[in-house]
């Protein structure tokens, strides 16, 4: 695998976080700044799986909740060659710091490792070609684009322009102007229509709950009872999880295809 050359804007991403940790005030946090130090020496110094164990503790261990130590985390994963680890680790600190430079430059590293496991697929003559990239399916090509509350924030301005239009229509006689009241009404119908469509469907995307991938050539299976699997799958796919059983997670790919994957060879961020 390729990896250093999505190594280096990574390590700049490690060096601005020594500021925060220095405000650390949680139980044991005279500690922190060391354990990080650590991490970035290792890492700067090409030993990427000692890296990834210091941010591992930081995150385990001393129980930051922070989109900067996932970000770090991430880089250090895959570096030592687990792309699946690393990709989940750029969706936590995309979910935990939505807006904030830690979360633009997980986007950034996320988009890049699929890139780097696509061109290697592409390369690859052994069984079916994926491609990586994020979950897809209908609904997040028709309404994915757009934010839940701004998309509800233009269905309601549609609705009420309607009822307003509509009502007015109802109100004048027939003349030119009630005939361009009924046109401007049966438009805003229809943008209401679309609207309250993006709106809705954006919600539901919004709703996705997402896992990795995190081992390679794991078997799905058509049931959790199946004893062969019908499809192997390679380590950094992400699917969308429907449900969960026991110790089993019923997944959609973004092809459309449904089954049953092992707690342990998934990671939900």
């Amino acid at each position: 695998m390729n990896r250093r050359a999505a190594g280096t804007p990574w390590l700049s991403a490690l060096v601005v976080w020594i500021a925060m940790l220095c405000q650390a005030t949680q139980a044991g946090a005279e500690t922190v700044p060391d354990r990080f130090q650590a991490g970035i020496s290792a890492f700067a110094a090409g030993r990427f799986e000692e890296a990834a164990q210091a941010f591992r503790d930081l995150a385990g261990k001393y129980q930051m909740v922070s989109p900067d130590v996932q970000v770090n985390l991430g880089a250090a994963e895959f570096e030592s060659g687990r792309p699946g680890p690393a990709i989940a680790a750029f969706h936590r600190a995309i979910h935990l710091g939505p807006g904030t430079q830690a979360a633009e430059t997980a986007a950034v590293n996320l988009a890049r490792v699929r890139t780097v496991l696509s061109q290697q697929a592409g390369r690859s003559t052994v069984g079916p070609a994926f491609v990586f990239g994020s979950y897809a399916d209908a609904w997040t090509t028709l309404a994915g684009w757009a934010g839940p509350r701004p998309a509800l924030a233009v269905f309601l301005v549609a609705w009420t322009l309607f009822f307003a239009a509509l009502g007015t229509w109802r109100l004048t006689t027939p003349s030119r102007i009630h005939a361009v009241l009924a046109t401007v009404a049966a438009v805003l119908g229809i943008v209401t229509v679309l609207a309250g469509t993006v709106a809705w469907g954006s919600a539901r995307v919004q709703s996705y709950q997402v896992g990795v991938v995190i081992h390679n050539d794991v078997g799905l299976l058509d049931d959790v009872a199946a004893t062969e699997p019908t499809l192997s799958l390679p380590e950094g796919l992400e699917v969308r999880v429907l449900s969960s059983r026991g110790g089993w997670h019923e997944v959609r790919l973004s092809s459309g295809r449904l089954g049953w994957l092992p707690d342990r060879a998934l990671e939900v961020p």
